[in-house]
């Protein structure tokens, strides 16, 4: 799946509602084969890095993020969409302003990593579900 937000708890809350949805598929239960789920593209709809590097935070964190396990052991992979610069476009209640563009680059133009990419792959590890 994919998912644009404003904040780490509406990627969160579209999770969950896949969770609830293919619940049967997640388990294997029912004369189902087990699945898992692969967010395959996700970023904050914002050009402010310190607000990305929270939202990171907030998504990826082992508490309640996507790196709890135990909460979200279906969700198997993540990629971040990294863009040094793209439209913006409507994310739930949220309506960006005329000629709004955001950025997600977990890169500099150079290969140095940005903050948000120094963020993002701080939450790397053994049990990380990042790709």
């Amino acid at each position: 799946i994919h998912a644009y937000a404003r904040t780490a708890a509406e990627v969160k809350e579209k999770i969950k509602g896949y969770e609830t949805v293919f619940q049967e598929d997640f388990d294997g239960t029912n004369g189902r084969k087990k699945k898992t789920l692969w967010l395959t593209e996700v970023a904050m709809g914002s050009n402010n890095a310190s607000e990305i590097t929270e939202f990171v935070d907030d998504l990826m964190n082992a508490k309640d993020g996507l790196n709890n396990r135990e909460t979200f052991g279906f969700v198997e992979k993540v990629s971040w969409f990294s863009d040094y610069s793209f439209d913006s476009f409507k994310v739930g209640t949220y309506v960006p302003h005329e000629n709004e563009v955001w950025s997600s680059t977990l890169f500099f133009p150079f290969g140095q990593l940005s903050p948000v990419g120094e963020r993002f792959f701080s939450h790397c590890g053994t049990s990380s579900v990042l790709v």
